[in-house]
Formats: structure tokens, sequence, C-alpha cells
């Protein structure tokens, strides 16, 4: 399967944000914020996966890009729950794994050319 200049560009663009999240999150880590062990797993994470799927650079990582982020976000929802000490944490994490579900899959579109 070939991929198209805006597949190219849409996949630079989400990759290149979730390398900024990953950033992010070892910020708030370093910093000593709330959570902290979890930024710094979490922004290994998005580091490694950014640099996995950039790397592959074909449907398929984007598509197991997606799953990893649909999965991180689902088990954000117990947590949000049943912690009111990590709600917020929980919540925000469910919505960056939403966008970013969100984003693979639309570079991946709909598989058809």
């Amino acid at each position: 399967m070939t991929r198209r200049r805006g597949d190219t560009t849409a996949s630079t663009v989400v990759e290149v944000g979730r390398a900024v999240l990953g950033v992010w999150h070892l910020g708030r880590a370093l910093r000593g914020r709330d959570q902290r062990v979890l930024h710094a797993v979490l922004g290994v994470r998005q580091l490694a996966q950014a640099g996995v799927v950039a790397r592959a650079g074909g449907p398929d990582a984007h598509t197991a890009s997606a799953v990893v982020d649909a999965l991180h976000g689902t088990t954000m929802v117990p947590l949000a729950l049943l912690d009111p000490r990590r709600r917020r944490f929980a919540v925000e994490q469910l919505w960056i794994a939403a966008v970013l579900t969100i984003a693979e899959v639309g570079v991946v579109g709909r598989g058809r050319r």
C-alpha cells in the first residue's frame, strides 16, 4: 500500500505532537508535580511510541498505536471512578488518549485508496 503525501504530513504532525506530549510528561515528572511516577512512565512511553511509529510509518503502525492509546484511555476509567486522589490525572489522560486515538485513526483513514 503506497502512502500519499498528505498521509506523511499527518503522520509527522501526530508523532511530533506525541513526542511533545512525552517531553511535557517528563517535565512534570522532573518538576515533582503530582503523580510524578505516572508522568515519568507516560513520558517515556509517549516518546518511545512516537519513535517506533515514525520509524515504521505504515498504516499498521498507526493502527497499533491507536489501539495502545485506546487501551490507555480505557485503563483510566476505573482510576477516575475509584481513586479521588488521581481522578483529575485520569480524566486528563482519558481526553489525551481519546484525541491521540482519533488522530492515529485519522492518519490511517478508511484503508482504501
